[in-house]
């Protein structure tokens, strides 16, 4: 008989007692160095992970590789433990995951980074297994990138192969990523109907098509009016006439726009990153909020959230020990994290 939300839950509860609390944060920001900052993270669950990856490599990269592996190995655990429906709509919330890997992927392509510097983005934990992701990462440019995922096991795999033979051709990255975006949101409404998904869980999935709208708009505002086919269609809050007032208008009456919608507060960020981390922000206090039913989908997806975000703070503060970052700079970036 399938498990049901009531069992799924209870398991994902005992997974958040491990998330780490202020006491590691306070302890690791007063780290003397990195080598201190890895000792005191491998008096934490991560303790299996971190000693892997100091058996295999150096730096930095031992924290990124310990924390990412741990990541895909708790998201594992959550499908193990899950079947039938609740399986299902799980493994749509990491299909995500895919989505970002990629993104990640064929960002650092187009700017010539090394595949050093790709891996320390990612976040493994769908259908794109650790080992799978470092080989999709080696690929020389975008189309081999495509031509590698091809033999992977995730859905976007199709729809970004066509993507990037557009790219070879225009170099268009947003265009891309938009051909992207609008293949994964329409494998998540496809399925989130067939399941018969949670209300909520739609919600929650067409607040992201907004997060994503909105971001777009913020990337390209240059006041030209040139957003044609940037908009990907599905939203709950922001319609077509909002993402083309703010990705065309430059003045800072374009956010009224926002007025009365989730993301209002967006309007009063001073860059496009600190407009990213208040975009992040919101849909994170969506997914708290669908952790309130204790029968559904809702605390899964919070608490990958949460440990999203965690993974995040871990990489951060390898990079701040390990380059002399000052305390108290630091523990800003941190709370902004």
């Amino acid at each position: 008989m399938p498990r049901d939300f009531g069992y799924i839950n209870a398991r994902i509860h005992g997974l958040r007692s491990r998330l780490l609390g202020q006491d590691f944060y306070s302890e690791a920001l007063n780290a003397t160095d990195f080598k201190a900052y890895t000792s005191i993270l491998a008096q934490t669950p991560y303790l299996p992970e971190v000693e892997e990856a100091q058996s295999r490599f150096q730096g930095i990269k031992i924290v990124d590789q310990a924390v990412g592996r741990n990541f895909y190995k708790t998201a594992r655990s959550i499908l193990n433990f899950s079947e039938g429906r609740a399986g299902e709509l799980i493994s749509l919330l990491l299909l995500r995951y895919d989505l970002n890997n990629i993104k990640a992927i064929t960002r650092a392509k187009h700017s010539g980074r090394s595949t050093v510097d790709i891996e320390a983005g990612l976040l493994p934990a769908g259908s794109l297994k650790p080992a799978v992701l470092e080989a999709v990462a080696s690929a020389p440019d975008i189309g081999g990138v495509a031509q590698a995922l091809l033999i992977t096991k995730t859905p976007l795999k199709g729809a970004f192969f066509a993507a990037a033979m557009r790219y070879s051709s225009d170099g268009d990255l947003y265009l891309l990523e938009l051909a992207l975006d609008k293949a994964y949101f329409k494998i998540i409404f496809k399925s989130l109907k067939e399941l018969r998904a949670p209300k909520r869980f739609f919600r929650l999935a067409k607040r992201e098509v907004d997060a994503t709208n909105l971001t777009t708009a913020l990337s390209v505002r240059s006041g030209s009016g040139l957003t044609e086919g940037l908009f990907v269609g599905g939203g709950l809050e922001i319609g077509r006439s909002a993402f083309e007032t703010l990705a065309s208008d430059t003045s800072s009456s374009a956010f009224q726009v926002l007025s009365g919608t989730s993301f209002a507060g967006v309007a009063d960020a001073a860059s496009l990153s600190e407009a990213e981390t208040l975009i992040r922000a919101v849909m994170a206090g969506h997914a708290r909020g669908l952790a309130a039913d204790a029968l559904n989908i809702g605390l899964a997806a919070n608490y990958l959230r949460l440990k999203e975000a965690e993974v995040a703070k871990l990489r951060l503060l390898a990079r701040g020990k390990y380059y002399g970052v000052a305390r108290e700079v630091l523990a800003k970036e941190l709370g902004d994290a």
